[in-house]
Order: C-alpha cells, then sequence, then structure tokens
C-alpha cells in the first residue's frame, strides 16, 4: 500500500508535505517517534511497519489537506481507502473476536475494494513498465515520420497545437494501456478475504504471527554465525546448534516431568541445567 501512496503523493507534489508531517509527529506513549524523514528509511522491519500503521492516516491528511477542486475527489478517495486498510489491519491483530468485531473487519475490507482503484495506476509491474515505453517509443517514432513526409511551412500556432495533440495521445495510449494491464490480483490482495473466516474456524490470528520463528533466528542462526570464524559459516552453525537443540529437547521433558511431579529428587525438586547453562559451560 506505501507503494501507492508514495506514488500518489508524487502525481500530486504532496511527497515534502508528507515528510514534514511525518518528522513532526509528537510523542506519545507506546509510539516510537520517527527520527529521520519518511522517504529517508531505507529498511522497514516489523516494530517500524507497526509503528506507521498506527500513524499514517493522520500524516496522510495532514499532507493531503487543502486541495484544489481538481485533488479534492482523488484525494477523498484515496483517504478513505488507506483508513479502511488500516482500520482492517489493527483490528486483524485483536487477540479475541466478537462477532461485531468480525463484521467490522469485513466492512472495512469491503470499503477498501470499493475505493482501490484510486491507487490502479501506481501499481503498475515492470513487464507493463517496459510495454508501455515500447509503445510510446513507437508512437514517438511514427508521429516523427509523419512531421517529415508534411510540409515545412507550418505557422507557428498550428505546430504548438500540434504538439499538444501529441503530447495527449501518447497520455491516452499510457492510461489505456495501465487501465487494460493493471490489476489487484495477487496472492496478498486475496488473503484478506479469507481473515474473517479464519478466525470463525481457528480463533485469534495472532496466534499465528511469524514472529515467534524470526526470533528463534538470533538463537539457530545468528549467534552461530558471530562464533563462526566466516569461513563455512554454514557447517559451523549446525556443529555449534546441532548439540544444543539436541540436549535441549530432553530437557524440556525432564522440567514437564518434574512440573506434573512424576520426578523426584528426595524431599525437593530437582534442578537441572538449563539450555542457556548448557550453551555458557560448553
Amino acid at each position: 500500500m506505501m507503494e501507492w501512496v508514495e506514488g500518489f503523493l508524487k502525481e500530486h507534489k504532496r511527497q515534502q508535505a508528507f515528510d514534514d508531517a511525518w518528522e513532526g509527529i509528537p510523542p506519545y506513549p507506546g509510539l516510537s517517534v520517527p527520527k529521520k524523514a519518511y522517504r529517508e528509511v531505507t529498511q522497514w522491519q516489523g516494530k517500524e511497519m507497526r509503528n506507521l500503521g498506527r500513524c499514517i492516516s493522520a500524516v496522510l491528511v495532514s499532507a493531503l489537506r487543502n486541495p484544489d477542486s481538481s485533488q479534492y475527489h482523488d484525494f477523498k478517495s484515496a483517504l478513505k481507502c488507506v483508513s479502511a486498510l488500516v482500520d482492517f489491519s489493527i483490528m486483524a491483530q485483536y487477540r479475541s473476536h466478537k462477532p461485531d468485531t468480525l463484521v467490522y473487519m469485513e466492512r472495512y475490507l469491503q470499503t477498501f475494494h470499493l475505493t482501490k482503484d484510486i491507487f490502479l495506476e501506481f501499481g503498475t509491474l515492470k513487464a507493463t513498465d517496459a510495454e508501455a515505453n515500447r509503445q510510446d517509443r513507437d508512437l514517438r517514432e511514427l508521429i516523427a515520420n509523419q512531421r517529415t513526409n508534411e510540409a515545412h511551412h507550418d505557422t507557428a500556432a498550428k505546430r504548438r497545437w500540434q504538439v499538444d495533440q501529441e503530447r495527449l495521445e501518447r497520455a491516452n495510449q499510457w492510461v489505456d494501456l495501465i487501465s487494460c494491464e493493471n490489476h489487484f490480483t495477487f496472492i496478498k490482495m486475496h488473503d484478506l478475504s479469507h481473515f474473517a473466516s479464519n478466525v470463525r474456524c481457528f480463533g485469534s490470528i495472532s496466534m499465528y504471527s511469524t514472529e515467534i520463528s524470526e526470533l528463534a533466528d538470533k538463537e539457530q542462526i545468528k549467534d552461530g554465525y558471530q562464533r563462526s570464524n566466516k569461513n563455512e559459516a554454514a557447517q559451523e552453525i549446525l556443529l555449534q546448534y546441532g548439540p544444543q537443540h539436541a540436549l535441549g529437547m530432553p530437557l524440556q521433558t525432564i522440567k514437564a516431568l518434574l512440573k506434573t511431579g512424576v520426578i523426584m529428587g528426595g524431599n525437593s525438586w530437582m534442578e537441572m541445567p538449563t539450555s542457556s547453562s548448557y550453551s555458557a559451560t560448553r
């Protein structure tokens, strides 16, 4: 969505206004204040994306304020589309749901689909861009050949009129191609339609978050890489983590048995070393 928003802002020359509003976000509990302009951020991680979702609607409203008569309808549609998708995203993160919240989610998604066409021209694929450039190049060559075949005694006013007509023809050709080739039919867009039904069948979506596996990368991969000599890192990571994981599994089993009272040591619970302590002593 933000790629579409960036293209929209560029089209209407509101990028600087967006950056100014982004840097002017005041402190608020639980909100990380941006330290640089939006266009200066080179890498977006989960924390930054969640922070963006909390304030993007307000920042976009500030960036699109005071539209002229030709921009009013487009700005209104863009704000409505972005707000609907943000509301849907925030409600999808709820840890528990009621029938009413699921209905709200479906309504927000429906509103998004009804208004997303305002961003259609900014979701152009690379193949479509290449085809548009090829067609524009062919049209310019055709126009240039026609000019050479025509008389050279045209007035300045007629030449200006011809240039305007050529520019309009090229723009219309580009719009026709975009309307035919651009679409929103891709997997991430389709997945949104299953969120509410998945909650009804399997419960809150937050329990299936990939953040758990992302955090495991630190222990499973990054720590091992830092301890390696960076030569055959993959092999050394496996050699470092394999024994640690092999010992960690039975340790977890013993801990579970201790909690159930199956294993006891005298009058007190047995103290077993943890996976981290094994790693440290090793």
